[in-house]
């Protein structure tokens, strides 16, 4: 069982696609993580020709060239321009606003994470379906391959009276016999197929090709059953606390709280580091060197300093935030009403459990007793007292005593892993709340 679920959960395609949403999610933590990181900007232009811009004399402007006047078409000896210009910011303080936003992605990480788990539950909740429907059916087969020789042995004895003209049967029996012989055929052939569609079944779950062999283990399909229900108030308190449900559900209301905060944050300054290194070189321009002569072709300026930033858009902020509020009310609605549906659901499958294993008690009762009966009416047809009438009942009784004892085996099954997933205990662990 244990090799099953974990081929299964391997080889399941939608756990694949939520371990994808999960990388999603971790994108956006290092998204809003990188914003507290120094932003980083250069600029580069390379160009020309440029007219010539010469004095004669250092930062004396008036002794401009002649082709450095402008407004004709002598633009003197041409050259080139290069301008170059680096900045950074560094995020100081910003009133919460990059921590809300960390936040509220690592909530979304943990939100995916436990919708994993979601889908895994449901993969070995489909497990348990397949493996025990095989142990079932494979239970009706071995069954009915002893009920068919049973009944060979009887019909043939029948004949074998039949012929010697015995007067302790006559021909309805041999028909009935025999009507029953082909009904239990008929019951035969569909347990079978019935089988083979739980192999099929196995095979999808884990991804195998239709025609590779698989091969479960055969258990009693009473096997492994507690000796009573699991508690009901244990499970709801383990469903509050593990069940990925309710993690997932509280991590994605989480998530919405601190996005309302992020956008609530964003209507406050933000206090940054900044610096700035600047140069522009030309060619065919006199390098000015007095700092009160401004000179745009060759100059060189860097600085640093305490800034803020404060966007002026309040409407749209505010909209912005009436919106994730609407949603943060949404979710939790959403999650009140999911968390009282997990509640009537784990109640309404302990209740079923309660009602399956009451029910074991006594069909187990029928089982022995129909068995006992058939095992009588053999002995007795053998030793010529008993009659085909009887002996079908008998053997009726116990077919459909061992069938219905069977399914409920089943049920009981299937109910007590789908009791473990509504707890939240299925998986055998639990993620960090």
């Amino acid at each position: 069982m244990a090799e099953l679920v974990s081929m299964a959960l391997e080889a399941n395609q939608q756990v694949k696609i939520d371990a994808t949403r999960i990388d999603e999610a971790r994108a956006l933590v290092a998204l809003a993580t990188a914003e507290a990181y120094p932003k980083l900007a250069f600029q580069a232009l390379f160009g020309g020709p440029t007219p010539e811009a010469r004095t004669t004399k250092l930062n004396d402007p008036s002794s401009l060239t002649k082709a450095s006047f402008e407004g004709d078409f002598d633009f003197g000896e041409l050259g080139v321009i290069f301008r170059a210009k680096a900045s950074v910011l560094q995020p100081v303080f910003t009133f919460g606003k990059l921590s809300a936003a960390r936040s509220a992605a690592s909530n979304l990480v943990r939100a995916a994470e436990h919708k994993t788990d979601i889908t895994k539950t449901e993969v070995v909740v489909n497990v348990f379906r397949a493996f025990w429907g095989f142990q079932l059916v494979r239970g009706f087969v071995t069954s009915l391959t002893e009920g068919e020789k049973i009944l060979v042995d009887v019909l043939a004895k029948v004949d074998e009276l039949l012929d010697n003209d015995s007067p302790q049967v006559t021909e309805n029996d041999r028909l009935r016999i025999v009507h029953g012989l082909a009904t239990l055929r008929v019951r035969l052939v569909d347990a079978k197929m019935a089988m083979e569609l739980a192999l099929k079944a196995s095979r999808l779950l884990t991804h195998l090709p239709p025609d590779a062999p698989i091969s479960l283990v055969e258990r009693d399909i009473d096997d492994e059953l507690p000796e009573s229900v699991p508690s009901l108030a244990a499970a709801l308190e383990s469903q509050a606390s593990i069940r990925p449900e309710v993690l997932a559900l509280g991590a994605l209301v989480k998530a919405h709280e601190e996005w309302a905060r992020f956008q609530s944050r964003r209507m406050l300054p933000t206090f940054f580091l900044g610096g700035f290194a600047e140069y522009v070189g030309t060619t065919n321009a006199t390098n000015q060197n007095n700092p009160f002569v401004y000179d745009r072709f060759n100059y060189f300026d860097t600085g640093l300093g305490l800034g803020v930033s404060v966007e002026l858009d309040v409407f749209t902020k505010l909209a912005e935030l009436e919106g994730a509020r609407a949603q943060l009310q949404t979710r939790l609605a959403e999650q009140a009403a999911a968390l009282e549906g997990m509640g009537l659901e784990t109640r309404k499958i302990h209740t079923e459990l309660t009602s399956a294993y009451e029910r074991l008690e006594q069909l187990r009762k029928a089982h022995r007793a129909a068995k006992s009966w058939l095992t009588a009416e053999v002995l007795a047809y053998d030793i010529g007292t008993g009659s085909a009438r009887e002996l079908i009942d008998a053997f009726l009784a116990r077919a459909a005593a061992e069938g219905e004892l069977s399914s409920t085996y089943y049920d009981v099954h299937v109910g007590l892993a789908d009791f473990a997933r509504v707890s939240g205990t299925l998986l055998g662990r639990d993620r960090p709340q």
